[in-house]
């Protein structure tokens, strides 16, 4: 059966297509209406770290330079996840950019 986004009533439903589809932890403390907006917004091609950076930031034109999604790969784990430039320091070491499946580039 299809997962339908809108007649999900589960915190542990949601979390798990979004581990499935998108390789990515929800935070599970947020109301289940957040979570439904966060897995949408996934599901929209968006970025749920740059969307919370962009919060604390509160730049007003921050989608004015918008660059594409990039993803990297934990060698360790096998798990992928959005880049974010905090993550600098570990490219090489145990983390490689991949595609949203985790093919390396």
């Amino acid at each position: 059966m299809a997962f339908d986004l809108e007649t999900c009533r589960s915190k542990d439903e949601l979390e798990s297509f979004a581990r499935q589809m998108f390789n990515v932890e929800l935070d599970k403390r947020k109301k289940l209406d957040e979570l439904k907006d966060e897995v949408r917004l996934l599901m929209n091609g968006g970025d749920l770290l740059k969307e919370s950076e962009e919060l604390e930031e509160s730049v007003p034109s921050a989608k004015a330079g918008k660059k594409p999604l990039q993803f990297v790969l934990n060698k360790n784990t096998n798990s992928v996840f959005i880049y974010n430039p905090k993550l600098k320091k570990r490219m090489g070491v145990d983390l490689e950019f991949c595609d949203q499946r985790g093919n390396r580039l």
